[in-house]
């Protein structure tokens, strides 16, 4: 198993749009054949700042998610486009 850990951060101006595509994002990474989970959440302190977590059951199943359309559209066409700051963090569970 594949585990991930996002942190954006959004410029004000865009939290609700990455709001929304997070939410497509999400909806979308549910239905893959290869996603155990996938959950977006907002911070309660700072309402710019999200982190998703994933899992996925190897590698090859998280390769083919960053290749699917919605990826493609909702991530590099639009998350990754109005970020102001992006961190990923991968594991594997002790």
């Amino acid at each position: 198993m594949i585990s991930l850990h996002v942190r954006y951060g959004f410029p004000a101006e865009h939290a609700e749009e990455a709001a929304a595509l997070l939410g497509k994002m999400q909806a979308a990474s549910r239905t893959e054949p290869g996603c155990i989970a996938y959950s977006v959440h907002r911070l309660n302190d700072d309402p710019t700042s999200f982190w998703l977590h994933e899992e996925w059951v190897d590698q090859a199943s998280l390769d083919a998610h960053m290749k699917t359309q919605h990826f493609l559209d909702f991530s590099v066409g639009g998350l990754q486009k109005i970020a102001s700051r992006r961190e990923v963090l991968r594991g594997r569970p002790l």
